[in-house]
């Protein structure tokens, strides 16, 4: 119909100049208009002939086309070609905003979109080298040739443009590859080998640490007229990676913790140089603290998932605090904790490290403790866990193997949920003493699981074991890391996770009196149905 239709083609090039105009007048819509516009583009770009008078009988797979049918496709990309030109005179600093919508489109069927969307990402790059550098690192170490030879065009492209204007970004641009190979060859280590200090030819402390507030654009930036601060100012620089601190975690994919060292960031008074720069590596009298971070190598997952689902939480978290009626007051209650995700290569990747967390297993371990609950008096120590793990199976082999849903309930709650009462509950009254900061930490860890449960339905997020989900000791907050498993997958694992999200006896412990009807009801109608 777009095709074939005049009328209606020529509406969709009216709306896509429409959005093209507002962000040239202001930035302030950049969130509504800007993803639109690209999606609009992208999609209309991406039509492609279509079979109209069959399949070839020699050839099965060569579709015969009608030449009038394409001769009106070949017309409609001429206008959408000459109409997209704008693209080229939108600011750098509005597209930054949609990394991740670019970087998804670098391989389009249409060699013109495609050569667009190179020329953004050069300029993006380009223009803001040491947040971009983090957005694009995973095309440059990419499985796929093609997506590889982009990448390595964009850089290159990019370090052309600042050759002569910039020569401090040129060479950080061509060091980072190097400090992309470095963080991977971290993620790689084995448990007995040890690591060189960094060497580059630029200094580690030139580089912006992938943390989220030193990636983001400062929200500021588009609601204030006349705003010049695009990042915030204040970022502390890494000067070494303290390798006697190097964790190497018990998950599967044996993930490293890393600490680096920060010093204090550049003095922009002063043309951008480091006040009381480090005179070497072991020089820590400009110490202000620790940065700490996860270096992840993915056996067979993909951290770009996680890194995409970090967006799509920046998204939701913006819908939740919009508007100013009583309903969007309420609304502003729920949020989803999020942190960077940079990718630096498909299954590779640098996340940063949630600070004051500690997972739900060992906070509900903690509670059972026999210094602080009395539940734990009844069950010896070292022995719960084998018990309740041996009747769970039994009662999940009733399902899996019997296909007795009501049998298996019945000795799940027998054997397994009454033998263990909930104690999460005893961990808040322990770990906020003062009455108003308990009955806070409750409600934010009550809404938080609320917000959590209705995106993980949306997404179809499976894998929510007791270690992937992680409690804020400073404010009951929970957070939700590794997100591999979205889009139903857990629906085709041998053992298919049919709940829609994690809500077990201790969490609703934790809720208070009203249990799931109360707070946590309210607080998931509100999010689904932002959502």
């Amino acid at each position: 119909i777009l095709v074939s239709d005049k009328k209606c083609f020529e509406t969709l090039l009216d709306v896509l100049r429409g959005y093209g105009k507002c962000l040239g007048l202001s930035s302030q819509h950049v969130y509504h208009a800007l993803p639109r516009l690209l999606f609009l583009w992208f999609e209309l770009c991406s039509i492609q002939t279509q079979p109209s008078w069959g399949k070839s009988e020699t050839d099965p797979s060569t579709v015969l086309i009608n030449p009038k049918f394409s001769a009106h496709l070949n017309q409609r990309r001429k206008q959408m070609d000459k109409t997209m030109d704008f693209l080229k005179t939108i600011s750098p600093s509005l597209f930054y905003t949609a990394m991740a919508q670019l970087v998804s489109r670098v391989v389009h069927r249409d060699e013109k979109t495609s050569e667009m969307v190179h020329f953004i990402l050069k300029r993006v790059l380009s223009t803001f080298p040491a947040q971009a550098m983090w957005s694009l690192a995973w095309l440059w170490n990419s499985a796929d040739s093609t997506r590889a030879e982009i990448g390595e065009d964009i850089f290159q492209g990019a370090q052309q443009a600042l050759r002569k204007k910039d020569t401090k970004n040129h060479g950080l641009l061509v060091a980072s590859q190097d400090l992309f190979q470095y963080f991977i060859d971290i993620a790689k280590l084995a448990p007995n080998e040890s690591m060189r200090d960094w060497t580059g030819e630029v200094e580690l402390c030139e580089f912006i640490p992938p943390v989220q507030v030193a990636l983001t654009i400062s929200s500021s930036c588009f609601t204030k007229s006349g705003s010049k601060d695009i990042f915030p100012r204040y970022v502390p620089r890494m000067r070494c990676i303290d390798f006697s601190k190097l964790q190497i975690m018990s998950s599967k994919a044996k993930p490293k913790k890393i600490v680096i060292v920060a010093i204090q960031a550049p003095d922009s008074s002063r043309g951008g140089t480091f006040s009381g720069r480090p005179k070497s590596m072991t020089d820590n009298s400009s110490d202000v603290g620790e940065m700490h971070f996860l270096l992840k190598k993915e056996e067979r997952g993909d951290l770009r998932k996680d890194a995409r689902v970090q967006d799509l939480n920046v998204v939701i978290n913006r819908l939740l605090s919009d508007g100013s009626s009583t309903l969007a007051e309420q609304r502003r209650r729920l949020s989803l904790r999020t942190f960077a995700v940079s990718c630096l290569s498909e299954d590779c990747g640098i996340l940063e490290w949630i600070p004051n967390t500690t997972s739900l297993r060992s906070i509900v371990v903690r509670s059972l403790d026999y210094r602080e609950s009395p539940h734990r008096r009844r069950h010896p120590r070292g022995i719960i866990d084998n018990i309740i793990r041996k009747a769970f199976v039994a009662a999940q082999g009733l399902y899996f193997d019997g296909k007795n849903l009501v049998a298996a309930t019945k000795k799940f709650e027998q054997t397994c949920l009454l033998q263990t009462p909930p104690t999460l509950y005893w961990w808040f009254v322990h770990q906020f003493t003062d009455p108003h900061a308990w009955f806070e930490a409750r409600t934010k860890f009550t809404l938080s699981t609320a917000a959590w449960s209705a995106v993980g339905h949306v997404i179809g997020l499976g894998d929510r074991h007791s270690e992937n989900i992680l409690v804020d000791v400073k404010t009951g907050e929970s957070v939700h890391v590794d997100f591999d498993c979205i889009f139903d997958k857990g629906l085709h694992l041998p053992k298919p996770e049919t709940v829609p999200f994690r809500l077990t006896q201790n969490m609703v412990d934790a809720f208070g009196p009203t249990g799931w009807n109360g707070t946590y009801s309210g607080g998931l109608k509100r999010a689904m149905t932002t959502l």
